[in-house]
């Protein structure tokens, strides 16, 4: 059994929770606001609407390897600190242009990339900082409780942005974001912990998990004359993936979580374009649908820990991996035969998909911290964000091309069935027979650099 330590005892996780909370409050905001922005104020097609949600989600692509070196040669609070301020800022400016009518789609498109590159940041700081004052047997409750904020703050951000879309434009909602990330910034920025300094140039491969022996770990013996090459950024950053791809569970997590979001990326915005475009109260309907999908991720996140303890990390992950990614299909086939079925249909659909979601997002997150020494957890979970989060951008850009040529409904069903192939990783993996979050925790004995 899983020894679980409340997260509250935990000196600043109080003030790191309160943080994310509003940073997160202000993105579920901007989550509605920003297809509105482009769609109903701007007026862009389809196709724009995908161009700017791309820019959004290309810094994955671009930048995420360099930063995650950063992160690991750096304090990672000050970059938190950094990248919240420069969202808000740049979120702030979206919304004074759009509101004196000077937003263009070429604007909106350099603005988003923009905000999108201090998003890879802060997340990658984010993921990496938590570890390094939370305890491991406080870690597990840590994640819980943060997935449970989220679920429910995405439970009434969705609605709130949909209201205040509806009621006072989606430039006003932007500018809900952007406080978010501002106010954020004000909160991390009064916690007081000592991080450990980094050591530039630090590199170290990850040892495989007790229980996937037939993969055997990389060899730490490598040639002195290396050194110098290994110590620059570029083999850094290769190093990080080299030992994400090495890993069979991280590597599965990584397949299952690119192919999600691949596929979530053109249902969402097939179903932006269906919704919010197409009927009279579209972001109304579209905040609730979203929203159901909140309340299912936060009933789940607050069954995870209580799943995990009676049933095992393996068999819960997979078995809500399984709920929460075919959910989405089922519901989108049966909008695509019963039209009249479409708030009904998707309400449900993403209540169970969110529960499944909300039970295998806080489990799945501290298994990839806990399974990566700090010296290096930056650059893998780099890695990690390069596959699973670089997907966005080809299904954006996928995802405008298919509207435009089969329209909404049939290019959301295609991005739900590619949702429910995601779960084929995980369950072919040593995930499933994961029992307890030790089982992942690499053996640290003659690895560390001395």
């Amino acid at each position: 059994m899983t020894t679980v330590t409340s997260a509250w005892t935990v000196p600043g996780f109080r003030l790191f929770w309160s943080a994310g909370a509003l940073s997160r409050l202000g993105a579920e905001v901007g989550e509605i606001a920003l297809p509105a922005l482009t769609l109903l104020t701007l007026g862009a097609t389809a196709m724009e609407a995908s161009w700017v949600r791309t820019a959004l989600v290309a810094p994955f692509l671009v930048v995420t390897l360099w930063f995650g070196v950063i992160v690991d040669r750096h304090p990672r609070r000050p970059l938190m600190i950094l990248a919240d301020w420069v969202r808000g800022v740049l979120l702030a400016a979206v919304c004074v242009l759009a509101l004196t009518n000077t937003l263009t789609i070429p604007v909106a498109v350099g603005a988003a990339f923009a905000i999108g590159t201090m998003t890879v940041l802060y997340q990658l700081a984010d993921f990496s900082f938590l570890p390094q004052f939370v305890p491991e047997d406080a870690l597990i409750d840590a994640n819980s409780k943060i997935t449970a904020t989220e679920s429910a703050i995405e439970t009434a951000g969705s609605g709130v942005g949909g209201l205040i879309v509806q009621a006072v434009t989606a430039p006003i909602a932007i500018a809900v974001n952007a406080v978010g990330c501002l106010a954020s910034a004000l909160l991390i920025g009064r916690l007081r912990i000592d991080e450990p300094k980094p050591a530039p140039g630090a590199t170290e491969t990850i040892p495989a998990p007790a229980a996937t022996e037939p993969t055997p770990a990389p060899s730490t013996n490598e040639p002195a004359d290396t050194s110098a090459a290994k110590s620059s950024a570029i083999a850094e950053a290769r190093d990080g993936l080299k030992s994400l791809i090495r890993h069979p569970i991280l590597r599965a997590l990584a397949a299952e979580a690119s192919m999600w979001n691949f596929g979530h990326e053109i249902l969402m915005l097939a179903l932006a374009v269906h919704v919010l475009a197409g009927l009279p109260a579209g972001p109304l309907v579209f905040g609730a649908v979203v929203t159901c999908g909140g309340i299912g991720a936060l009933i789940g996140s607050l069954l995870s820990p209580r799943l995990t303890k009676r049933f095992g990390y393996g068999r819960s992950l997979l078995v809500s991996l399984v709920l929460g990614n075919t959910a989405p299909l089922i519901g989108m086939v049966t909008v695509a035969f019963y039209p009249a079925a479409l708030i009904p249909g998707l309400a449900f659909a993403f209540l169970l998909s969110g529960l499944g979601s909300g039970v295998a997002d806080s489990q799945s997150t501290s298994i990839r911290q806990l399974a990566l020494p700090d010296e290096i957890r930056g650059r893998v979970n780099a890695g990690y964000r390069l596959v699973s989060w670089g997907a966005l951008s080809f299904g954006a850009i996928l995802g405008g091309a298919l509207i435009t040529f089969i329209g909404p409904v049939g290019s959301a069903v295609s991005g739900a069935a590619l949702m429910a192939l995601a779960t084929v990783p995980v369950a072919l993996s040593p995930v499933r027979g994961i029992r307890a979050i030790n089982e992942v925790v690499p053996d640290r004995t003659g690895t560390q650099d001395t």
